[in-house]
């Protein structure tokens, strides 16, 4: 379980007033703590256990989130003291809690990005360190990082190049064997030791795709805030559009139960009943998602029923080389011949719009066929039935009750009146 350590200590000093009182972790961002936000985007990707660096007004921090169980998180806090250690420092005091590489994160940091990926180039590159950047090309900040091939070759946040581009993300991923090189005590900053670093080749680096928010200042607070809100009012848009679809989709399978035709199920009951009783087979047919309901339907009626059926959608070699070598609009006739259809047979067909001349001729030429032989037809179709409404001995139409969603419903309750007829017959 990896830690992820939150350097949450300064002052804030740029946010005054309003930071005199509230620790800048505790700033309302959407309607929320920020540090909620910051929680929220790691929790969502698995990450669980949290160390905050904190200093200037901390106790508020803990006060408020406690020790992080009722969010389903763990959260250890690590006090700066009388002084204010720094990035590094903190770290440095916290270190006795971080004990495996750990990510870092700057308290004012709002980063959308895969934490996990970030983690996994840091083991990728067996660098003791390795610190996220953006191609930033000095527009949100001044650029002060030289990036190349997953490495840092310089950074420097006072002495800039025209070769920097780049810019710190604010986030790390950081050994600890790093942190304990530093005197305990010691003020020290992140900056000054990840510079170092880059000059021996050991920072390894990550490029963000996505921009970086941050509140350290009022206009990136006032950013993020807009930002959040936005976020939150389409999410709840979105919430409530899939609701009213929800609502509306269960509304119509309600209609479609109330007015379905209950005779046409019994009839079809009663001609696969005789089919099973005098030992006849079953063939079923379907296209597309109704294909895969002919699998399914395969294996109730031989599992409950004890019917021998068979679907040829389920043999895709012999479906495919007859497609191949013979036509599309043939091949449920074909195979129908191939399997020897008889008058003690029966077949049962699954299609949405029953079959036409333009649409599912397979079906139509399977069903000719069929009625030449003598075999029985039960159909369950939707729209205005077909060819399979003019031929079937037994049909069940499944009422238009959307336009739009004739597809979903007529699949769907293929399903639901196989089961029924399975268990009733």
């Amino acid at each position: 379980m990896v830690t992820v350590a939150i350097l949450a200590g300064g002052l804030a000093t740029r946010l005054r007033p309003v930071t005199e009182k509230i620790p800048k972790a505790l700033l309302e961002v959407a309607g929320r703590a920020f540090i909620e936000w910051q929680l929220d985007l790691f929790q969502r990707q698995g990450f669980t256990k949290f160390i905050i660096c904190t200093g200037y007004l901390g106790e508020k921090i803990e006060e408020f989130l406690g020790d992080g169980f009722s969010r389903g998180v763990s959260i250890e806090y690590s006090y700066d003291g009388d002084k204010l250690l720094g990035t590094a420092g903190a770290l440095r005091k916290a270190a006795a809690l971080l004990s495996d590489p750990f990510l870092v994160i700057y308290g004012d940091s709002y980063l959308e990005i895969d934490y996990n990926a970030v983690l996994q180039a840091y083991y990728y590159s067996e660098c003791p360190a390795l610190m996220t950047v953006y191609a930033n090309g000095d527009r949100w900040d001044s650029s002060n990082v030289e990036f190349s091939d997953g490495r840092i070759l310089r950074y420097d946040k006072k002495m800039r190049t025209s070769a920097m581009r780049f810019i710190d993300y604010g986030l790390s991923v950081i050994s600890p064997e790093i942190i304990t090189q530093i005197p305990e005590g010691e003020i020290a900053d992140l900056a000054d030791i990840f510079s170092r670093l880059a000059d021996e080749e050991k920072l390894a680096g990550w490029q963000a795709p996505k921009r970086f928010y941050e509140i350290g200042s009022q206009a990136g607070w006032s950013e993020l805030d807009q930002m959040l809100n936005k976020q939150q009012k389409n999410e709840e848009g979105d919430t409530m559009e899939i609701s009213a679809y929800v609502s509306e989709y269960l509304q119509e399978t309600k209609r479609i139960a109330e007015t379905i035709d209950q005779v046409s199920i019994v009839k079809a009951a009663q001609v696969l009943g005789s089919i099973r009783d005098q030992g006849g087979r079953l063939f079923i047919l379907g296209v597309g998602g109704s294909a895969a309901n002919a699998s399914h339907a395969v294996n109730d009626f031989r599992k409950i029923l004890g019917m021998e059926a068979y679907a040829p959608t389920d043999n895709v070699s012999e479906l495919t080389a007859r497609v191949n070598d013979e036509s599309w609009e043939s091949v449920f006739e074909s195979w129908l011949k191939g399997s020897k259809i008889s008058a003690n047979d029966g077949l049962l067909v699954f299609s949405v719009g029953g079959g036409s001349a333009t649409a599912s001729l397979n079906l139509v030429r399977a069903m000719d066929l069929a009625k030449e032989k003598g075999a029985k037809i039960v159909s369950i179709v939707s729209r205005d039935g077909g060819r399979a409404l003019q031929v079937s001995d037994a049909c069940v139409l499944v009422p238009v009750v959307a336009d739009a969603r004739i597809t979903p419903h007529a699949e769907g309750w293929q399903g639901v009146i196989w089961h029924l007829l399975v268990n009733a017959i």
